[in-house]
């Protein structure tokens, strides 16, 4: 317990705000410890802040190893998931009386990010995996993005590039962010808070990835909370009693490539100083219209910005080459796969390429994926990798994988399939039901997710799948 320094009333260690007279107990620090792989001791969590060492369940169990960041409202954290020790990220929401006038817009904008990012499945935005609420707090649980934030990223670039920007890196950058907006755009949604500060780039990959979605607005919705990132929130997004539209996110797009390319963000309705650089024009005619004053005179979707971008980089078939093509700069260092290249896909697009050694999509430039199965009533557990199309699991020498001379598993028993984007369950026999799928008698065929148990006669078989580099 903490006491206040204004009023003397006791709070509850971690808050941020006195719950009997609202003052900042700024002198409260978020704790920051280098990542670690085990602790002196594990607790579980309490009221509060969450701190390094401490233990936080739900569907799965998390030790909480390091504050990243901190917010009026609470924190966020890196934190590993115990059953497969993955890195993830842990937004916690302190439930204080000190903001009460706000705490159903808050609430309603925490659930709102959690629905999105669970619901979302796209490259350029993180996965979310739970949202729950415990000991007076929510949280929220999603992929932790190990990269560098946009501002160091294009600092690093230019530091290599004696202080410049090619147009390239606007371009590739800018049709990046664009097709996240349009799908953001495309469920309803305004994004509102787009700065340097919300872009991520993974670490490997250069991938961009939009972060912080407790500011989105909903075409339904007729009071939201106002607010300002100066320098990046257009004058629209500004009023009352008005309907935000994607014209003030595109708003926020140029003025985000501004400042990548001036080095500071530009003011409302001087943006011809960019016409002074050596950017080649037609690059500086799209980010300018992208930061018209008038929301009727931007581009009003965001695929029509990069879709204009796009043509920037079209070469055009020999011998009609454009001279004029900007070839688009990427910051990617593609690592090679670590399992047989038959048995990855790619869990966005469905890519699979039996002859590529690449650990990304080509497409997506997200991590391919490899199912594995293992055998865990082994003394010794062994594992074996599933193909990407169709695996045949049984007894026999026809099955890609025999699992001994069982009588009661069938020669040909089960088989691991993918349908899309997902590896699938079902009995080869439909007349067999011997076939448990986390303890459920199964025929199929049956989504498999992380984690699952498969039970054949005699033996289990516990199924994940993770990155394939």
């Amino acid at each position: 317990m903490q006491k206040c320094p204004s009023c003397q009333t006791t709070n509850v260690a971690g808050s941020l705000f006195c719950e009997s007279c609202g003052e900042s107990l700024s002198q409260v620090q978020v704790a920051r410890k280098l990542r670690q792989t085990s602790f002196d001791s594990v607790k579980d969590a309490g009221q509060g802040l969450l701190s390094p060492g401490e233990r936080i369940k739900s569907k799965f169990s998390y030790l909480i190893e390091e504050a990243v960041a901190r917010s009026g409202f609470g924190a966020t954290f890196r934190a590993q998931r115990k059953d497969n020790e993955k890195p993830v990220l842990i937004k916690q929401m302190l439930d204080q009386a000190s903001y009460d006038q706000f705490k159903s817009q808050l609430l309603k904008a925490f659930k709102r990010e959690a629905k999105f990012l669970r619901k979302i499945k796209h490259p350029a935005f993180p996965r979310g995996f739970e949202y729950f609420e415990r000991n007076k707090s929510f949280y929220l649980v999603m992929e932790f993005i190990n990269g560098k934030e946009l501002t160091k990223a294009v600092e690093d670039y230019k530091k290599q590039n004696k202080g410049t920007v090619e147009d390239g890196l606007l371009i590739y950058l800018g049709r990046e962010i664009a097709d996240a907006l349009e799908v953001i755009h495309q469920q309803g949604y305004i994004y509102r808070d787009l700065k340097p500060q919300n872009v991520m780039l993974d670490g490997i990959s250069s991938r961009v990835k939009l972060i912080d979605f407790g500011t989105l607005y909903h075409l339904s919705d007729t009071e939201p909370l106002l607010f300002e990132s100066e320098g990046y929130t257009p004058p629209d997004f500004l009023q009352k009693g008005t309907k935000f539209t994607a014209a003030g996110d595109i708003y926020s797009l140029g003025a985000l490539l501004y400042e990548i390319a001036m080095g500071e963000t530009p003011k409302l309705g001087e943006a011809n100083q960019i016409d002074k650089t050596s950017l080649d024009p037609r690059l500086t005619a799209i980010i300018k219209k992208c930061l018209a004053t008038d929301p009727k005179d931007r581009y009003q979707r965001a695929k029509t910005v990069r879709d204009e971008l796009n043509k920037l980089t079209r070469k055009g078939f020999w011998p009609f080459s454009n001279s004029k093509a900007i070839a688009p700069v990427e910051l990617s260092v593609l690592p090679k796969t670590l399992f047989p290249p038959a048995c990855t896909f790619c869990d966005y697009c469905g890519l699979a390429d039996p002859q590529s050694q690449l650990g990304y999509c080509k497409k997506c430039r997200v991590p391919l994926r490899v199912g594995r199965l293992q055998l865990v009533d082994e003394k010794s557990p062994k594992e074996f990798f599933l193909y990407s199309d169709e695996t045949l699991i049984g007894s026999s020498t026809q099955s890609h994988f025999s699992l001994g001379d069982k009588d009661q598993i069938l020669g040909q028993h089960v088989r691991i399939f993918r349908r899309k984007t997902s590896l699938w369950l079902e009995a080869v026999s439909k007349d067999s039901e011997t076939t448990l799928l986390n303890r459920r008698k199964i025929l199929g065929p049956v989504e498999l997710v992380d984690g699952d148990t498969i039970e054949l006669p005699g033996l289990s078989l516990k199924f994940t799948i993770k990155d394939a580099c």
